[in-house]
């Protein structure tokens, strides 16, 4: 790894106006990334604000200055032509580096000869490559990054293309299969299709998840949204001329994929019928070492794309000639256009194990978006594609499948609630009809042996022989098994208790679960579940479960005495661990275990906040203990719960101001900051510099507003 670390990258930045953010980037490519380690090429095209006088001045920046706007493939390859470096990067300049993201990059772009390029996580930027974010500010950013950045082979994922915002490429790479593709000018797509070129080339293309740099997303292009849109949808048809196929190839499902009941070291085989280049088996790979993949696809580009990665069943030949009876434990179907559905579906049963699972993803020929264009006089069907509804679906799985819908409704305004709303009183009775784009549809055989498993474990024969065979199956397809059978909710309140005394505990609740949805009034369900939350040491929501029932007998009374008394013993622990904190009693001891509680999902800060107002003398101090606490385990969401009570309690508390004053500006909250840094009475020199802080902070954004 020493020579890698040596290795010179050329970092590649186009510039077209916006300075402020090209020197921002530079600015953070300069304080987080060892000199020795690159070398910076600007290519300006064309800036008509101060861009080019400025980066003339810059003596670490070797430049390029168009006379006109040559575009991103272009500019690019003006730099790649000019470039020294054994590594390329094509980087945006609306993006903030971070501490260690260059060397996380080289460490994985050199961690096999195989790897020809990589890229980061983000906040912003397409192809799943962004991750969900709390920062506020870009100090808080950097923090973020200083913890998430720890390079990590186990959080390397290959991808079947990455996105041109920072692109690590090994310069063998770039020599092999040549430039930027300049068709794709003035950008867009280009990535795309480099990141095609890489992969016929015979190498991979990995996501770094262990790096994290901040993208401000497309800042050239917001002047002209309308032109951005019409040149995507141009250099779209590009590509698809080129390669035959558009971007949605690279689709991933992770709606599917999160369906899978499989662990993660699992063996199992997995068909994907409508694969496309792969994405979505890719992805399974990653999050399931052990899965043999298969594919089936007719695009012709598709179908050389995925087979680099999955086994490749060819168009013209049946499933069920090309592998043996109950092959399969899993196949996902996304694409029906190909094949009738009814035949498919028989093709899919012949080569599905007994136990497996089908997942299929089904065009909803009602959806919301649909019933409008039509109400429009546009047509919303594309030809080439088959639609669905809810009951073609039930015709099509009835006979042979058990299956349950599991789509989520997508989230809809007030004013496409209240038109779904009105077709609903028109004839269908669920909003699904309307309110989401694709069925996603979970489906198993009807078994008779599933059916015989359950009714021997009711009868009481053969428990563990039988619970054995049966938990070989998707609980969800067991489920399915008991609602069509005559006295579902009993059933399922026996085979719950079976599976507990098994010590099959993680599987117990989806049962009892199922009977209460049956049932919400069943004494039986509600006892059962509350018994097992008991045991799982979730005795509030047990205790609450109880509650529940009109008339509890002896059994119920003696379990909901025993929950009552835990529950008082846990609050009798607390108050003697908050009192410790109020006396500093083995203080840091006591803040290791009050770290604890606070991490304890069944005590609830209202619960701590009750407990300190009746048992607790010196309130305050207690209340900004545990809001200081919160702040250093980095429990956010707390910290303004227990502080705020605190300045309802003493609104002269000077360490209560303090600390909402200093929690408030780390959260970019300044103004109502300084409204209680100044209520403080006794200012020291600590105090008085973060008043000094947030006072400059504001000033500077109020120039900003009136520039």
């Amino acid at each position: 790894m020493d020579e890698v670390d040596i290795l010179l990258t050329s970092i590649i930045i186009l510039t077209y106006n916006n300075l402020e953010y090209t020197k921002q980037c530079l600015e953070s490519i300069r304080k987080y990334t060892d000199r020795d380690t690159y070398e910076l090429i600007i290519i300006d095209n064309n800036s008509v604000d101060d861009t080019k006088e400025w980066l003339l001045k810059q003596d670490d920046i070797r430049v390029i200055i168009n006379k006109e706007n040559l575009g991103f493939p272009r500019g690019c390859n003006q730099g790649i032509g000019i470039a020294k470096g054994e590594n390329i990067l094509l980087l945006n300049n609306d993006v903030i580096v971070t501490e260690n993201w260059l060397s996380n990059m080289v460490n994985s772009l050199y961690s096999e000869d195989r790897i020809g390029a990589v890229g980061p996580v983000t906040n912003s930027a397409a192809y799943y490559t962004a991750i969900p974010v709390e920062y506020s500010n870009l100090n808080e950013m950097h923090n973020f990054a200083q913890r998430f950045n720890k390079s990590d082979s186990e959080k390397w994922e290959e991808r079947l293309k990455l996105i041109g915002y920072c692109m690590l490429i090994k310069r063998e790479v770039v020599d092999k299969i040549g430039l930027l593709d300049e068709r794709f000018t003035p950008g867009n797509f280009e990535d795309d299709d480099y990141s095609v070129r890489i992969r016929q080339a015979g190498y991979k293309l990995l996501l770094c998840k262990d790096t994290f740099i901040h993208h401000y997303g497309s800042v050239s292009w917001k002047e002209n949204i309308s032109g951005y849109g019409e040149l995507l949808s141009e250099n779209e048809k590009k590509f698809m001329g080129k390669w035959g196929t558009n971007s949605s190839s690279y689709i991933i499902h992770h709606d599917l994929i999160s369906k899978l009941p499989f662990h993660e070291e699992a063996e199992f085989k997995i068909l994907h019928i409508g694969c496309k280049s792969g994405g979505t088996l890719l992805k399974i790979k990653d999050k399931f070492k052990h899965a043999s993949l298969y594919g089936m696809e007719t695009n012709k580009y598709e179908v050389s794309e995925v087979e680099r990665i999955a086994n490749i069943i060819k168009e013209d030949e049946p499933l069920s000639r090309a592998y043996s009876r109950e092959y399969f434990d899993a196949i996902l179907i996304t694409d029906f256009k190909q094949y009738v559905p009814s035949n498919l579906l028989k093709e899919v049963k012949r080569c599905l194990k007994k136990n497996g699972i089908l997942l299929a993803k089904m065009r909803n020929v009602s959806s919301y978006s649909n019933i409008s264009k039509l109400i429009l006089a546009e047509n919303p069907y594309n030809f080439h594609e088959v639609y669905f509804s809810r009951s073609d679906i039930r015709e099509l799985f009835d006979k042979e499948y058990y299956y349950q819908f599991e789509n989520e409704q997508e989230e809809l305004n007030n004013e496409r609630l209240d038109f779904i709303q009105t077709l609903m009183q028109m004839g269908s009775k669920e909003i699904a009809d309307f309110a989401v784009q694709n069925f996603l549809v979970k489906a198993s055989f009807k078994d008779e042996e599933i059916k015989q498993f359950v009714i021997d474990i009711y009868e009481n024969k053969d428990i563990e022989t039988n619970l054995e065979k049966l938990l070989c199956y998707d609980d969800d397809v067991i489920i399915g098994v008991i609602n069509e059978m005559n006295n579902p909710e009993e059933v399922l309140n026996v085979l719950a208790i079976s599976i507990y005394s098994y010590q099959q505990f993680e599987r117990v609740l989806p049962y009892l679960e199922a009977a209460f949805k049956l049932d919400s009034k069943s004494s039986d369900t509600i006892y059962n579940i509350a018994f097992i939350l008991h045991s799982f040491g979730e005795n509030n929501s047990a205790a609450e479960f109880l509650e529940l029932l009109e008339n509890m007998d002896n059994e119920a009374l003696t379990l909901y005495k025993q929950i009552t008394e835990k529950i008082r013993f846990n609050q009798q622990e607390l108050i003697m661990l908050l009192r410790r904190i109020e006396y500093e009693i083995d203080l840091e001891q006591s803040i290791q275990t009050l770290i604890k509680v606070l991490l304890d999902p069944n005590i609830t800060t209202n619960e701590i906040i009750m407990i300190i107002e009746n048992n607790i003398i010196q309130k305050v101090k207690v209340l900004n203990i545990i809001g200081i606490t919160c702040y250093e385990q980095g429990f956010y969401e707390d910290i303004l719960v227990y502080l705020n009570k605190s300045y309802d309690i003493d609104k002269n508390n000077d360490q209560t101001l303090y600390n909402l004053g200093f929690f408030l500006h780390k959260l970019g909250e300044n103004k109502s900051a300084l409204n209680y840094l100044v209520k403080i009475q006794h200012i020291d020199k600590e105090i008085e510099l973060l008043i000094s802080e947030v006072q400059k902070i504001l000033q500077v954004n109020i120039i900003g507003d009136y520039s």
